[in-house]
């Protein structure tokens, strides 16, 4: 009975559930109804009006700033054009485009446009912004990989069912070098179909590429989420309020601002300023890691931009805004403020930098104006200013370039961006080569082949020594490599990484190391011969004054300063090397001396070889025993690369032996083809090494140890390829091909311990190699009884908010050698009889300045100078100097290619600008070289302008 009660109780409830329930379906079907049916219109129109997402804030890089507050790269606001992709913007993208491009054409605004097809004469080509070749390959590939091209290459090459992942290194890399094969033209012509570009309105090739631009930023937009791309960045107001008065009727586009890096001071400072630009491709997940957006952002990509990057680039923002069906903002639902960077103050003095540049300039153009000299490469110079203390008031190298090209779109335009990034050096070269008449000079063209060859083949050989195939690219048959530097490269800072021989301005060195290790003092005098062959009959070496017939007689060390008397030089030297009885170890008494004023770093050091610039730099050697042995084994291992490749010897210029090939070959092709090469070259580096650890030893072995043992090495190079053995090598050519080689060790052995090296590093040539920024901080450091400073362009990081200071940096000391105070001041005489001396290099600068000043001129050929003539170049000229005399705060070094000498204008100048307010308050009428304040006289040349 309780049973059946309990049973009842339960079918009850069951009903009123199921009751419940179909009511509860009941209310949601006639709700969904009047939603779908009764208010369609309504939500329909709400979904329209309506959609929500989230847009990036760009914040403001911080100013870069001088010493005195004055700005050289700030943020400006912009007023941008943009573009977003909604269904309805899409439907009309072709006429809402054809709009936009005539506006923008009218008003003369370029697009922002990274796209890297170019129209050139008509023709499509690729133009990728690398200042080398492999990176520009590489772009070249990752920018054909995001648009699907290596998976088009890798369905036609390995079936429709391939999969990229499943592919081996070997496919990968033969997919990479196909890439490379496919042109700008199929490019454009896949992009234009991939992207459904239909010529709605009769346009130009130019006016399809900009479509094409445009919707290829939405597809790389689109990787990050975002589906709204930047048109224009740079629109005046009026061209900005055009565009809001006709939103309605542009579909998704719309007027913003964004903050634009600009550089009012132009090139001014832009050997250490940099540039920003986009995210480099194969930086692009370390940035993404950081916050960046690949697609979007821009970094700095050199100088004290790509230095201090971390401080100036700020915090972006965000933003979650609503937009309507039009692609236009209507309401902000939520916002994270963006911050701007911190504000990065420099050393750097304005004024100075501008005298700086102006006189390099000048001075360049001068030079170039000479006649009767190989002067006019003029193109390439350097200055370098410091104080004492490390700070550095101005760089400047040339040529420069305007970092506005990279920010301010239109600027870099297809002819600009050739001429930096890809030149035709194919083309340059043959004109370089005709336009000067080397084809006709004997240098890197030998008598025979100037008296026997046509004209044409003069030029054709000229131009594959000159510029030669670029032998690193694999497979390369068209792209040339500038090997002596012909051509400037404005993206080069000369400044701080082109190493040259410091010349004659290293004899304060030498003279230094005389009186410290007491071979010399200021009273000894040393008769000028002219040509020092005093240990060694067959050395070159000898005064310059010699080489005009004449003799400086009798010299002490401050007249040998003054009239820069090699005579002096190469005497000290040899008897530095002649105090522990010529060992091999007294070979490095200069470098010593060197190493501690900044000339490089000994093996070993715990200093690290930097100046401590913040920028990138070279940092040069010294010449010295142990680096002179990596040095010279290179430099006879490629003559015997020569040697060997033509089947003489250095002693028999006619052949005598089957030549013999020691240079790696290049290593392309697949599966065993490959495999023999690597082998083949495994075989010739064993050769080579083996080589070259025997000319470094202080001691070699004898020559039938030599030549036994190179003949077995011989051998398996050989026997490690087919084509190799078949050429028919004889038991005799391999043992001359061994005695060659045992040769050339001797002769390299020989040169290596010989204390002619000694002689030429003592006047600044030979193996000696520096940046003139290294030469700056050596005379600071000289000036300075030892103490040698960090050298530094920032002064400060300072809150951009704020203002208060977030970091304060001060130039720490590196080193403090222990030099006798007499011996420095003995050397400054010296050089201040340089400025003042009647004989001095430099008098004539110098007569009538008010400030005691000292230095040293220099000349150093870049070149060899038995092929400088013969290749249209100059020896380079260089100055050191420093003020005032006695107590010295300002150090300038200049460099001057192809000028074959710097008297110091450039330093007079810069001093000039240094010093105006005590020269004022001496003289108050005094003419100034350059006048940028409007006190004193301006130069003469700009008077008459």
């Amino acid at each position: 009975m309780n049973k059946n009660r309990k049973n009842k109780n339960e079918r009850a409830r069951y009903k009123i559930f199921y009751i419940v329930m179909g009511l509860i379906f009941c209310i949601i079907t006639v709700r969904l109804i009047y939603l779908q049916i009764f208010l369609v219109d309504e939500y329909r129109e709400i979904s329209n009006n309506n959609n929500n997402m989230n847009v990036s804030v760009p914040a403001a890089r911080g100013d870069i700033v001088d010493r005195n507050g004055n700005i050289l790269a700030t943020s400006v606001q912009s007023y941008t054009l943009e573009f977003t992709e909604t269904t309805e913007s899409k439907a009309d993208f072709y006429p809402t485009m054809k709009k936009v491009f005539d506006i923008l054409n009218e008003k003369n605004i370029s697009m922002v446009d990274d796209f890297p097809i170019v129209i050139r004469d008509g023709k499509l080509e690729f133009s990728f912004q690398a200042t080398d070749e492999e990176s520009r390959r590489w772009i070249e590939q990752r920018f054909k990989k995001d648009r699907g091209f290596d998976e088009v290459i890798a369905r036609n090459k390995f079936g429709k069912e391939v999969k990229m992942s499943e592919l081996t290194s070997a496919e990968k890399k033969l997919i990479d070098e196909l890439l490379l094969k496919v042109t700008a033209e199929e490019v454009y012509r896949k992009l234009e179909e991939d992207y459904g570009i239909t010529q709605y309105y009769e346009c130009t090739l130019e006016e399809e590429r900009r479509l094409i631009v445009i919707k290829d930023s939405l597809k790389m937009q689109s990787f990050s989420g975002f589906d709204q791309v930047i048109i224009a960045n740079n629109l005046d107001q009026e061209t900005a309020f055009i565009f809001q008065q006709l939103q309605a009727n542009l579909p998704g586009i719309s007027v913003g601002n964004k903050p634009m890096r600009y550089y009012p001071e132009k090139d001014l400072g832009s050997a250490f300023l940099g540039y920003i630009s986009a995210i480099d491709p194969w930086n692009e997940e370390l940035y993404e890691e950081l916050g960046y957006d690949a697609n979007t952002d821009e970094v700095g990509k050199s100088g004290i931009e790509a230095a201090y990057e971390s401080q100036l680039k700020g915090s972006k923002g965000q933003q979650r805004i609503q937009i309507n069906k039009a692609g236009r903002r209507v309401a902000v639902l939520g916002e994270v403020e963006a911050y701007a960077g911190n504000v990065v103050q420099l050393n750097i003095d304005m004024d100075i930098q501008r005298v700086a540049e102006k006189a390099l300039d000048d001075t360049l153009e001068q030079v170039r104006a000479q006649r009767g000299k190989d002067t006019e490469n003029a193109t390439r110079g350097a200055v370098v200013v410091l104080k004492n203390t490390g700070e550095v008031l101005a760089i400047a190298s040339r040529p420069g370039y305007d970092p506005n090209i990279f920010t301010t779109p239109g600027m870099l335009t297809p002819e600009i961006s050739k001429e930096y990034f890809s030149p035709d050096l194919e083309q340059k070269g043959r004109e370089y080569i005709e336009s000067r008449g080397l084809a006709n000079k004997a240098g890197l063209l030998t008598i025979t082949e100037v008296n026997s060859l046509s004209y044409d083949e003069r030029v054709e050989v000229l131009l594959n020594r000159m510029f030669p195939i670029d032998e690193r690219i694999e497979g390369n048959t068209t792209i040339r490599e500038d090997v002596y530097d012909i051509f400037p490269k404005p993206f080069y800072n000369y400044a701080t990484q082109s190493l040259v021989p410091p010349g004659s301005t290293f004899k304060p060195v030498t003279v230094l190391a005389g009186f410290e290790e007491g071979v010399i003092d200021p009273y000894t005098t040393i008769y000028d011969n002219g040509k020092y062959n005093k240990r060694y009959p067959d050395y070159n070496g000898a005064c310059w004054i010699w080489h005009k017939g004449g003799s400086h007689q009798w010299v002490n060390a401050a007249r040998a300063l003054e009239v820069s008397c090699n005579y002096f030089m190469y005497e000290v030297a040899d008897r530095l090397f002649a105090k522990s009885s010529s060992d091999f170890n007294t070979l490095d008494f200069l470098a010593h001396y060197a190493w501690n004023l900044g000339l490089g770093v000994e093996r070993g050091s715990d200093i690290k070889p930097t100046t401590g610039i913040e920028i990138t730099e070279n940092f040069g050697q010294v010449y010295n025993y142990e680096s002179s042995k990596d040095t010279l084994s290179n430099a006879y291992v490629n003559r015997l690369v020569e040697l060997l490749g033509n089947g003489i010897s250095t002693r028999n210029s006619a052949q005598y032996y089957t030549p013999f090939n020691i240079a790696k070959v290049p290593e392309i092709g697949s599966g065993d083809e490959l495999e023999q090469k690597k082998l083949t070259n495994s075989k010739k580096k064993a050769l080579v090494d083996e080589i070259k650890e025997e000319m470094k030893r202080d001691v070699i072995s004898s020559e039938k140890e030599n030549v036994d043992k190179f003949t077995s090495l011989i051998t398996e190079v050989i026997k490690s390829d087919a084509s190799i053995e078949n050429i028919g090598y004889t038991e005799d050519d391999i043992w001359n091909i061994s005695y060659v080689i045992y040769e050339e060790i001797s002769s390299a052995r020989s040169e290596i311990s010989s204390a002619a090296n000694a002689y030429n590093a003592s006047i600044g040539q030979g193996m000696n190699y520096f940046t003139p920024l290294q030469l700056a901080s050596y005379i600071s450091t000289l000036v300075n009884n030892g103490t040698r400073y960090e050298v530094k362009l920032v002064d400060k990081i300072i809150d951009g908010e704020t203002g208060e200071i977030i970091q304060d940096i001060t130039p720490q000391i590196i080193s403090q050698a222990q030099f006798n105070e007499s011996n420095i001041a003995a050397v400054k005489e010296g050089m201040q009889d340089v400025t003042t001396g009647e004989n001095g290099t430099t008098n004539g600068t110098f007569n009538g300045f008010p400030i005691p000043n000292g230095g040293k001129t220099g000349t150093a050929n870049v070149v060899d100078e038995k092929i400088q003539y013969g290749i249209g170049r100059n020896a380079a000229g260089l100055y050191v100097g420093f003020a005032p005399f006695d107590n010295p705060e300002i150090i300038v070094c200049s460099l001057l290619f192809d000028s074959d000498g710097d008297r110091g204008t450039i330093a007079r100048a810069t001093f000039e600008e240094y010093f105006r307010e005590t020269i004022l308050q001496m003289d108050p009428s005094y003419k100034f070289m350059y006048d940028f304040h409007g006190t004193g006289t301006e130069k003469e040349e700009e008077k008459t302008e």
